[in-house]
């Protein structure tokens, strides 16, 4: 066990709180179905989202608010089923379907405006999209013949490959690509058995695949996939009352229920009640973001490497939606796009408390001065080691992007003093002071008032 005790001490105005604060943001209020989220290396968030008929589009927060984009500009039928992952470079990479059409479309950062193509032959929904390391698209989709296949762009000319045939086989599916050739692939089946399936395409460019559960009587839905930090793979989908999550253990599928219900209790207010989006954490522990049972509530739920914990994020009051997409930022908080009725929202969790598993839980660490917020001019902070000891003190605004970092640096055993005081160009508001010692990270949140 660590043997550091921290004692974390604000002599000037600060707020703290242990438990998730949630942000709920709107970002259009005419379109959002089928959204998906990305962020990019500032951790700023995109969302990719469809409006009814009149194409799909593209929306990024520049820190004040929303700036939208045009993707594809559709005149009849409706752009869905989107997905969307931003390389290294913070170039965005986005597909959907239109009219049964798979289309692939990418930033183009020297005109500031998008390209797109609808490959030959390419026709089908419930796409799903990955990166190569090469940062060439590979899409994975539910064609009309009924079958899951593969489209991917080799960086010359995009090709089609059969993943899996049977009566029904892909309807719900979630893609991860790596390297060059390998593929991962979460994916329902119907017939000739119902079951949750996993497909994996090998650097010889082979697929496998094998099922996963085999224990319902309908296909599972609302599939994600993620892989932990051992590379194996984590699913999280529905089957008809259960929310459910497999892991892979390196040898055997271990596969949980997260919450059921009595079918007779729920109501049938539309497919996207069975959305899951799942991501894995720093700790190796997954979160996912689903609709209840009714549909008619958002919720955020987690494994704490123990049990599973659940809350809710907001009503959605039956009015249709959900379609949430969650992603993780560097500092493992969540943040998720999802609509209701004909509204696209944002969600952010603003908390960074996140305590290594293997040190004591968070009163036997943290001691605070209970004083008032705000603080003006200048924040003087004070925190006591028992050892001598690396320390790295950061400032953040509340959508994660760094104002200043005001230590890195090895500090003496007992009391370490800093102090912050803010640039003309910070503007007033909420901050997050995060401070790390030995593998040890305690956030506390503050108001600044000039």
């Amino acid at each position: 066990m660590n043997k550091l005790l921290l004692s974390l001490l604000f002599v000037s105005s600060l707020l703290f709180s242990a438990n998730a604060e949630w942000n709920v943001e709107t970002v259009s209020t005419s379109g959002g179905q089928t959204s998906a989220i990305s962020l990019d290396s500032s951790d700023v968030p995109r969302i990719v989202y469809g409006r009814p008929g009149q194409g799909a589009k593209f929306a990024e927060y520049n820190g004040t608010y929303w700036s939208t984009e045009l993707i594809y500009e559709s005149y009849y039928g409706d752009c869905e089923y989107f997905d969307i992952v931003t390389d290294e470079n913070d170039i965005s990479h986005v597909s959907f379907c239109w009219s049964g059409l798979i289309i692939s479309a990418v930033q183009d950062p020297v005109f500031d405006s998008w390209n797109y193509v609808m490959p030959t032959g390419a026709s089908g929904v419930w796409n799903s999209l990955g990166l190569s390391n090469e940062n060439n698209p590979g899409i994975s989709y539910y064609s009309y013949d009924q079958k899951l296949k593969y489209l991917y762009n080799t960086g010359s000319q995009w090709l089609t490959e059969l993943v899996d045939a049977g009566s029904d086989v892909g309807n719900y599916n979630s893609i991860l690509r790596e390297g060059v050739n390998e593929v991962f692939i979460a994916y329902s089946m119907t017939q000739p058995t119902s079951g949750l399936k996993y497909a994996n395409r090998d650097n010889s460019g082979i697929w496998h695949t094998a099922f996963v559960d085999t224990s319902m009587t309908s296909e599972p839905m609302g599939i994600s996939l993620a892989h932990n930090g051992s590379d194996y793979p984590c699913i999280s989908y529905r089957i008809p009352g259960e929310l459910r999550y497999a892991e892979w253990d390196g040898s055997v599928w271990n596969v949980e229920t997260i919450m059921s219900v009595a079918i007779e209790d729920t109501k049938d207010t539309g497919v996207n009640e069975y959305d899951t989006s799942l991501a894995i954490d720093q700790y190796d522990n997954p979160r996912l973001i689903h609709c209840n049972m009714e549909g008619d509530s958002l919720l955020y739920s987690w494994n704490d490497g123990t049990s599973w914990h659940t809350e809710s994020l907001c009503l959605i009051n039956g009015e249709g939606g959900g379609d949430s997409d969650l992603v993780l930022d560097s500092m493992g908080r969540p943040h998720v796009a999802f609509y209701t009725g004909v509204d696209l929202f944002y969600a952010f969790n603003d908390e960074i408390l996140n305590l290594d598993q293997n040190n004591e839980s968070v009163s036997e660490f943290l001691g605070f001065n209970s004083i008032t917020n705000p603080f003006y001019g200048s924040l003087n902070l004070s925190f006591t080691l028992p050892v001598a000891s690396f320390a790295e003190l950061t400032v953040y605004d509340l959508q994660g992007r760094e104002i200043t970092n005001l230590l890195s640096e090895n500090c003496i055993e007992g009391n370490n003093q800093f102090s912050w005081t803010p640039e003309t160009s910070v503007p007033n508001g909420q901050y997050i002071i995060m401070l790390e010692v030995s593998g040890l990270t305690v956030s506390q949140k503050v108001v600044y008032l000039r």
